[in-house]
């Protein structure tokens, strides 16, 4: 298998972070020609998103979400999906909440990030959301050792990346610790910015911002 990844994306982010934590035979590329858009890349997956993952047979399964199910499938024995349907379905809901409510709402902040070009109204909005979105994750947060049990789950995989650039934008805006008021989650980043598979995804995140400010 083959996953088509930039070390910015943080839905790339996602699946590799899967792939780093469970030793998946996973071969990971750029995308040909360079870049989303380009012919190349474009014949793998018309949609033209990063990231997408191409099966032994051909076949191509883009969007992230539905990539790290399906390695959750693929690879039953890795743990990537907790034990149990009660776990399974609070793995589900925690990566629900976080994409509709927090990374939803934090979106528009991206289009925030010049001074120069800032709007206050937009971006005071879009932290209001940002903070209801945080209560939500946080109310249904757990306290075990990762998001959900003992080990890095699909949960884990879609926190991870988001929980980023929340740390980034809080620094951008001189909001601070967005998770500060957020026990759960609070501790929960704490904790699992221990695990090796996850220094290693957030390091290549913060190499490519660099890259990218620099």
């Amino acid at each position: 298998m083959k996953l088509y990844s930039v070390d910015l994306s943080p839905f790339a982010a996602r699946v590799r972070l899967a792939i780093y934590a469970k030793g998946l035979a996973v071969e990971i590329l750029p995308p040909p020609g360079g870049d989303t858009k380009s012919a190349d890349y474009l014949a793998i997956n018309p949609m033209g998103k990063i990231p997408a993952l191409v099966l032994a047979d051909g076949v191509v399964i883009p969007e992230s979400d539905t990539i790290v199910e399906y390695l959750a499938d693929a690879f039953p024995g890795s743990g990537l999906r907790p034990k149990g349907a009660e776990a399974a379905a609070r793995a589900r809901l925690l990566a629900r909440v976080a994409e509709l409510y927090v990374m939803a709402s934090g979106a528009a902040l991206f289009g925030q990030m010049n001074p120069a070009t800032r709007d206050a109204v937009v971006v005071e909005a879009a932290f209001a959301k940002l903070a209801d979105g945080l209560t939500h994750l946080n109310l249904f947060a757990t306290e075990d050792a990762y998001a959900v049990g003992d080990t890095i789950t699909t949960a884990d995989c879609a926190l991870v990346p988001i929980l980023v650039f929340l740390g980034v934008f809080g620094h951008v805006f001189g909001k601070g610790d967005l998770l500060a008021g957020h026990g759960k989650l609070h501790a929960y980043w704490a904790r699992v910015q221990k695990d090796a598979a996850v220094i290693k995804v957030v390091g290549e995140m913060q190499a490519a911002m660099a890259a990218r400010a620099g």
